[in-house]
């Protein structure tokens, strides 16, 4: 069933549309494990801090945990590189460029929470808004990945 999988064209290709596609593989891999750290936190383990405090925290704590686990998906499935390879300077960087993904949503967040405090409160919307924004900001972070980050690895 593996080896099934990684013939299939897009994981065979290495133009940059086919890693496009692959970035988005990865985010949603990255998401769905996102998903449950957030949701985890949000809905269970920090109910003992009030909103919108406790979705910053929930950013934060899942943002910590996701780059480590985003850099070596990203390494693999995207450029296709070795899983355990890489350099401190480039994880740094990849770390770095994922900041991406922790001040966007809190500022989109913060922005929500102004219009309408109760979305964050509600776990639909919380989800939906959630995955929109992450899916909106991944070929940003390709970009950056393929020209600076993994630039040296190339």
């Amino acid at each position: 069933m593996l080896n099934k999988i990684k013939s299939l064209t897009i994981f065979q290709s290495d133009t940059s549309f086919m890693q496009l596609i692959r970035t988005y593989i990865v985010g949603a891999i990255n998401l769905l494990i996102g998903l449950t750290i957030s949701y985890t936190l949000q809905f269970l383990l920090l109910t003992f801090i009030e909103f919108p405090l406790r979705t910053y925290v929930t950013n934060v704590v899942g943002f910590s945990i996701g780059v480590i686990i985003s850099y070596y998906l990203s390494r693999r499935i995207i450029f296709k590189f070795s899983f355990f390879g890489g350099t401190l300077k480039e994880f740094l960087n990849f770390t770095y460029t994922n900041l991406i993904s922790l001040f966007a949503p809190n500022l989109i967040w913060f922005i929500i929470n102004l219009i309408n405090d109760t979305l964050q409160k509600d776990e639909l919307w919380f989800l939906f808004i959630t995955i929109l924004i992450n899916g909106l900001i991944l070929p940003i972070k390709y970009l950056i990945y393929k020209f600076f980050v993994f630039k040296d690895s190339l």
